[in-house]
């Protein structure tokens, strides 16, 4: 008697597969970005916020958990592979619009 095949499961991702880099990456960009522009407290306080909460996003993705982009703006555990990337797209767009606003203030302080 042979035994049965085992069940294929799918390759994960890019991001399932490499989801500690990514946060390490974003953390360590966040990091240099503040170091850098040395925002004040409040912009700080909502940036530090926004890395944390892409982060959050990335490792909730990564491990197929339900995870918020904004308020109102979720992914839920049984979506779709595809909304869920988009879901995730949207969360990291987000968080490289405020390092590239943080950065813009850089060049609206100097002059």
């Amino acid at each position: 008697m042979s035994e049965p095949a085992p069940a294929l499961t799918p390759s994960p991702d890019f991001v399932q597969a490499r989801w500690p880099l990514l946060i390490a990456g974003i953390c360590t960009l966040a990091a240099m970005t503040a170091l850098v522009s040395m925002p004040g407290a409040h912009f700080g306080l909502i940036y530090a916020i926004a890395t944390a909460w892409s982060c959050w996003a990335i490792h909730a993705y990564a491990k197929g958990k339900r995870f918020h982009v904004s308020p109102g703006l979720y992914a839920a555990a049984d979506d779709s592979q595809r909304r869920r990337r988009i879901m995730l797209g949207i969360s990291i767009c987000m968080h490289l619009g405020f390092t590239a606003l943080l950065i813009g203030r850089l060049f609206t302080q100097g002059s």
